[in-house]
């Protein structure tokens, strides 16, 4: 005769409830997986300048910075006679190893002030606000000759920095030294965009005089090349915004953390329950 095998009442319970729930949490698995998938990044998203073009030429508009205040200029004067030339130039041995340092750049250098005017040495103030770099170097060299004969000025921008915040691998401050750069130039500096961030809204935040202009560029179109923003001026700000697929991703991390912590916390409570 086969005995039937009986299980307490409390066990079955037990038994049952679990199966329960793992039918309601296996559903809820299921749509978060479902959930993921739609929320998957393609190469329409993060490809840059697309175009089904093999070869794509694109007439560039250049554009020219001219100073304003509170700019740092790096002023040289150099001649046969260095001895004389060093009466117009600021650095000195001592202070040489000070310019390696970008964050110092302003003590070994010429400040634009309020007005728009510099303080040579020697020569007195000159007005360079709204000048180019190209601009104030013709200036000071008419001013220098009138004491030195055959010298050679170079000026150059040491102020030109670009600051990326938002959704890049490095965000921060980075220094140009160059005499332009282009944003994606400044997005490489910064490590490059992450696979979450945005790319056809780009926010570029540019100073001009007392307002602050903010515009925004999709990197997605080659006509991005012929915006007036492409090439970069001293202290613009780049963010970047995180895309609905990347916010999607990191709320399904934090969602599917929470339910198997409830998960857990249900099996538990019904395991001493029973």
């Amino acid at each position: 005769m086969n005995k039937a095998l009986i299980f307490p009442l409390d066990y079955k319970s037990f038994i049952q409830s679990s199966t329960e729930i793992y039918s309601k949490m296996n559903k809820l698995f299921l749509f978060l997986i479902v959930l993921s998938l739609s929320s998957c990044y393609s190469s329409k998203e993060l490809n840059y300048i697309q175009t089904a073009q093999n070869s794509l030429t694109i007439p560039i508009i250049p554009t020219e910075y001219r100073v304003q205040p509170n700019d740092v200029l790096s002023i040289k004067v150099q001649s046969k006679d260095p001895e004389q030339s060093s009466f117009f130039n600021i650095t000195t041995v001592e202070n040489r190893n000070i310019e390696a340092n970008p964050a110092s750049l302003f003590l070994t250098g010429y400040t634009v002030d309020t007005d728009g005017m510099i303080n040579l040495a020697i020569v007195g103030e000159l007005k360079v606000s709204d000048l180019t770099v190209e601009e104030i170097r013709d200036k000071v060299q008419l001013e220098i000759d009138k004491y030195l004969v055959n010298a050679m000025v170079s000026v150059k921008l040491t102020s030109f920095k670009i600051s990326v915040l938002g959704d890049v691998r490095n965000p921060g401050t980075n220094y140009i030294y160059n005499t332009q750069a282009t944003i994606f130039e400044a997005l490489s500096a910064a490590g490059d965009l992450n696979i979450s961030a945005k790319r056809n809204n780009i926010k570029v935040i540019r100073q001009e005089g007392d307002k602050s202009k903010v515009v925004s560029l999709d990197l997605t179109d080659p006509a991005i090349i012929q915006s007036p923003y492409y090439f970069l001026k001293p202290n613009d700000v780049l963010y970047v915004d995180k895309s609905k697929s990347g916010i999607a991703q990191s709320n399904l991390s934090v969602f599917s953390l929470i339910l198997s912590a409830i998960t857990t916390t249900i099996l538990v409570l019904n395991f001493t329950s029973n």
